[in-house]
């Protein structure tokens, strides 16, 4: 890449690329040591190097420079994309945006796209077979997962006899309840609830962290203002303490991971992560959105096209983290066996949706249901007028952030 270039040019790229090798090392180390943990102001400043090597990438007028350039800019906006979709409580959102990294990265993008880096942004045309398995895969989950839930009504046995109510409930625990609730099940739109909490449950490491960054060294502060303070010196031993005992306990990733559906499980199965971490209790305030049937079904689907296109070769990205987790480097983290249950879901979306526009349907409540309705009605005709629409959908380049909104975040949830 150097040959030809100015050696000022030259020096500028590899110190960029220095750092970018060092932000995404800082930040790959804490996602795998702290169960999937990111620092937003490494990730935003790694989104903001990549997006100045794009655009001195720029200066090198080649058709390799170019795509280097392509590659980089779409990794920034997809890192800060992940940022602004997590589902973070109420009283986070807006951190994102509101952090000095995330004015930075606007800037550089600003400057990507003034120097000219915007038709890279551009989604590529699709070729056929790709639109062909996407249409498949996604006509295939909508109908595995936006069927009608079973409206019948569950058996009432409070007006049968005492021994045969007992003699049922010991015989079918799981199909017989006493008082059960009648349905529909789940919420519907316009229903959803919002809950609050004093605490919330961290995987283990991240516990660990918290409590030695945040909590014990918060603690030691107020009783250096109050030495005196009975209750202040009770929280900060129980704090160390928590923190020696969590220390004492090991963990060993799942070779196959738990999917849990939501709510159904009792605490203790629920009670780990999908990895087999430990999730235990944290004193931080809570308040989150109940979501509804809907951003169920559609988070269903989302996650069921990423795990049935890994390896297909249509998403050169999700093809390489596929690889990477049936690789002996992955470790415990991955699977020889059930690669695809091992990706990140979410961030399988995001850069599906970045190299496939129309997967945008996926994300939007009103779009979807409009695309649930069409295959149904549709039948065996349905993957051809997916395929139609995907050839002609265009993306507007230089976008941050999701477009359009992920529902399982709270400003959409409520």
């Amino acid at each position: 890449m150097s040959d030809g270039l100015p050696r000022e040019l030259s020096s500028r790229l590899q110190a960029l690329r220095d750092r970018e090798a060092v932000l995404e090392e800082e930040v790959r180390t804490a996602e795998e040591k702290l169960s999937g943990l990111r620092d937003i102001d490494r990730v935003l400043s790694l989104a903001a190097v990549r997006l100045t090597l794009a655009r001195h990438l720029l200066e090198h007028h080649s058709a390799e420079a170019a795509e280097e350039a392509r590659q980089k800019a779409l990794g920034a906006l997809q890192l800060v994309d992940g940022l602004l979709s997590e589902n973070v409580s109420r009283d986070q959102q807006g951190v994102v945006a509101a952090s000095p990294g995330y004015a930075e990265v606007r800037a550089r993008l600003e400057d990507f796209l003034l120097a000219g880096g915007g038709g890279l942004l551009e989604a590529r045309q699709e070729d056929a077979r790709a639109r062909r398995i996407l249409a498949r895969t996604i006509v295939s989950a909508v109908r595995k997962y936006a069927g009608v839930d079973d409206r019948y009504a569950p058996l009432d046995i409070d007006d049968y006899p005492p021994f045969i109510r007992r003699l049922l409930l010991l015989l079918f625990p799981v199909f017989v309840r006493e008082h059960p609730q009648p349905p529909p099940y789940g919420i519907e739109e316009g229903e959803e609830l919002t809950y609050s909490s004093s605490s919330m449950k961290m995987p283990l490491s991240q516990a660990v962290f918290y409590m030695e960054a945040e909590l014990i060294p918060g603690l030691e502060k107020e009783l250096a203002a109050s030495p005196g303070d009975a209750r202040l010196q009770e929280e900060l031993r129980g704090a160390r303490e928590r923190v020696e005992y969590y220390r004492t306990l090991r963990f060993f990733p799942r070779s196959t991971p738990v999917l849990l559906e939501k709510g159904y499980y009792t605490d203790g199965m629920t009670g780990y992560t999908a990895d087999g971490e430990m999730l235990v209790p944290v004193p931080i305030a809570v308040s989150f959105s109940s979501g509804t049937n809907l951003d169920r079904m559609m988070e269903l689907v989302r996650a069921d096209v990423v795990r049935r296109i890994a390896g297909r070769g249509v998403s050169p990205e999700i093809d390489r983290q596929y690889r990477y987790l049936r690789s002996l480097e992955s470790g415990l983290r991955g699977s020889s066996r059930t690669a695809s249950m091992k990706l990140d879901a979410s961030w399988g979306y995001r850069a599906l949706r970045q190299e496939h526009p129309f997967l945008a349907r996926l994300a939007d409540k009103r779009r979807f249901v409009q695309l649930v309705s069409e295959i149904q009605r549709r039948g065996a005709g349905a993957e051809r007028l997916l395929q139609s629409l995907m050839e002609s959908e265009a993306r507007a380049p230089g976008r941050l952030g999701p477009d359009p909104p992920d529902p399982t975040s709270p400003e959409t949830r409520s």
